[in-house]
């Protein structure tokens, strides 16, 4: 459990661009929204909540640029702009926590022309990362590890619950079938497949999938009704094929 952890963590830390310096401002050329630029932690999220709580005026949109951070704080970003109804816009980049969380949380999403969005798992990673693990790779040996994420599951299944989306949406570029076919650090879905997983986001222009310096960083996914209908059955034996796993080792 050691390893798929530090794996785990390791893919949530950020996407494949360097993040810019953290800043969080109300935007000079308007009073009603705020500019958040950065790493997502638990320090800079807290700046955000006593920005967003302390304005003067009525905050009504967010623009982002982040490639990701702590999942907690995540969890916690998304609840805020749940809670203010927040317009979300996608400046550069909005990946991992990021993607899991603000994009997710808001409905009304606009990324900017040019504007990468993408995800590479959640609270569900480890369970899809150890069918692609032999058991022996797997080592189940660590308590601390196992309740983190735990936690880490019930507060995301809490959070998705919350704002009505698929919690489906962070892992289903690691699902058997589609796991083979990756060919980039991030994956996403047309607008089609968005929508029906409960995502409100629209693109100015069309749907980018390289970085400003070319780099291929975003994999698009169009996924037909009936092909993600037994996507979602799939997950959902799987999800029970574990609950019964861990009964029968008295967990």
């Amino acid at each position: 459990m050691r390893n798929l952890l530090v794996v785990l963590l390791f893919t949530l830390a950020g996407c494949a661009s360097q993040p810019e310096p953290f800043s969080v401002v109300i935007d000079p050329l308007s009073a009603n929204t705020i500019v958040y630029s950065g790493e997502i932690t638990a320090d800079n999220v807290g700046s955000f909540e006593q920005l967003i709580t302390n304005s003067p005026t009525k905050i009504e949109s967010l623009i982002i640029n982040s490639g990701g951070g702590e999942v907690f704080a995540g969890i916690r970003f998304g609840e805020l702009v749940y809670q203010y109804k927040l317009k979300v816009i996608v400046d550069k980049v909005c990946a991992s926590s990021c993607a899991n969380y603000i994009a997710t949380a808001s409905n009304d999403v606009m990324v900017k022309q040019g504007g990468l969005l993408g995800w590479h798992g959640g609270a569900l990673q480890p369970l899809y990362l150890s069918l692609q693990q032999s058991k022996n790779q797997v080592d189940k040996s660590n308590i601390k590890d196992e309740q983190f994420i735990a936690k880490w599951r019930q507060a995301e299944l809490d959070f998705f619950n919350k704002v009505k989306v698929n919690q489906i949406v962070t892992v289903i570029g690691m699902m058997p079938g589609l796991h083979d076919k990756r060919d980039a650090q991030l994956f996403s879905y047309d607008q089609k497949t968005l929508k029906r997983l409960g995502l409100h986001i629209a693109y100015e222009g069309e749907q980018a999938t390289h970085s400003s310096s070319g780099e291929y960083v975003v994999q698009i996914f169009s996924l037909s009704p009936e092909v993600l209908d037994l996507l979602l059955i799939q997950h959902s034996k799987i999800l029970e094929q574990e609950k019964l796993g861990l009964l029968s080792q008295g967990i």
